[in-house]
C-alpha cells in the first residue's frame, strides 16, 4: 500500500508502520515536521499519541518531512477500488480518503476525470492526431 503515499510517507510506513503514517495524516495534515532529537511539548509531534511521537523521535531524529493532506489525487481511484473490494461502503471510503461520497461513487463507476480536466476543451492527443 505504500505505493499510494508520498516518498517521505512511504519511507516512514516502511520503517515504523502504516499506522504511524495514518495517525500523522489524520492529526497533522499539511504540516512540515522537523523531528527533534528528544520529545518536546512545543513540537507538532506532541499532538500525536506519545508512543507514536517517541517512535518517530527514536527513528528519525533531526529529519524533516511534510505530512500530506491526503493520498495523491491520481491514486484516489485505485485506493477507492481497493477499499470497495475490501467491503467498505462509499461513506467509509469518502471519510478514509477525505473526498466526497459523490466523488467516490464517480470513481467507482469510472466516471471521474483527473483533477484539472476541463470537459469543454478538446483532448490534445485527439487534436494532434487530426493534424498528422
Amino acid at each position: 500500500m505504500t505505493e499510494l503515499l508520498t516518498e517521505d510517507m512511504a519511507m516512514i510506513a516502511d520503517i515504523v508502520g502504516r499506522e504511524v503514517v495514518d495517525e500523522l495524516m489524520a492529526t497533522l495534515p499539511g504540516i512540515e515536521i522537523k523531528v527533534p532529537q528528544h520529545w518536546t511539548e512545543d513540537n507538532p509531534l506532541a499532538r500525536l499519541d506519545r508512543k507514536t511521537a517517541d517512535l518517530l523521535v527514536e527513528q528519525f531524529p533531526g529529519d524533516k518531512f511534510y505530512v500530506p493532506t491526503r493520498l495523491r489525487k491520481a491514486d484516489n481511484r485505485a485506493e477507492a477500488l481497493r477499499l470497495h473490494k475490501e467491503g467498505m461502503g462509499s461513506i467509509e471510503i469518502a471519510l478514509s480518503l477525505r473526498i466526497s461520497e459523490r466523488y467516490v461513487r464517480m470513481l467507482l463507476a469510472g466516471k471521474a476525470l483527473p483533477s484539472g480536466v476541463d470537459v469543454r476543451q478538446m483532448d490534445i492527443e485527439d487534436f494532434l492526431g487530426r493534424l498528422g
